[in-house]
């Protein structure tokens, strides 16, 4: 178990294996500052590469009916000062994500990896994130508007 403050979960070769509840209560229990030192190099690809994966598995496919759009994921942080971008595409009920960048997307959505952490596991509202400036949102912005809808945030009760 993690101690309050401390994000060495992140650095476990466990953190591909823990569930959404767990994940979410060791996410609320570490300090925004050491999220953001952990969520660095190896670490941070990890991180990203299981949020992304695990995407599908958290679609409410009822709430994402004639929902069909690609979404750009544009995480800040890469090496260098760059930006990883993930794209999924959310389609007739489903979502997948994307290997090739060759769809333009409907909707791009810029974060950090610890705001885009914070969010997944229901431990910050994507329209607070929004407020504070650590999430933008371009494109079409009616379809934005549904997808923290979408997708299950948080343990589920």
């Amino acid at each position: 178990m993690a101690v309050r403050g401390s994000a060495r979960w992140l650095e476990s070769e466990d953190f591909t294996a823990l569930d959404l509840g767990e994940l979410s209560r060791l996410v609320a229990r570490t300090s925004e500052r050491e999220l953001r030192h952990r969520l660095i190099g190896g670490v941070r690809e990890i991180a990203l590469r299981e949020i992304f994966r695990r995407m599908p598995e958290y679609l409410r496919p009822a709430r994402a009916e004639g929902f069909d759009a690609v979404i750009s994921w544009q995480i800040t942080g890469a090496h260098g000062g760059g930006v990883d971008e993930y794209r999924i595409l959310v389609s007739d009920g489903a979502c997948h994500v994307l290997s090739d960048h060759r769809d333009p997307p409907a909707i791009s959505v810029r974060t950090d990896p610890a705001t885009l952490l914070r969010i997944v596991t229901g431990n910050e509202d994507p329209v607070l994130a929004v407020l504070k400036q650590r999430l933008s949102v371009r494109g079409d912005l009616a379809l934005a508007a549904r997808l923290s809808k979408l997708f299950v945030v948080g343990p589920k009760v």
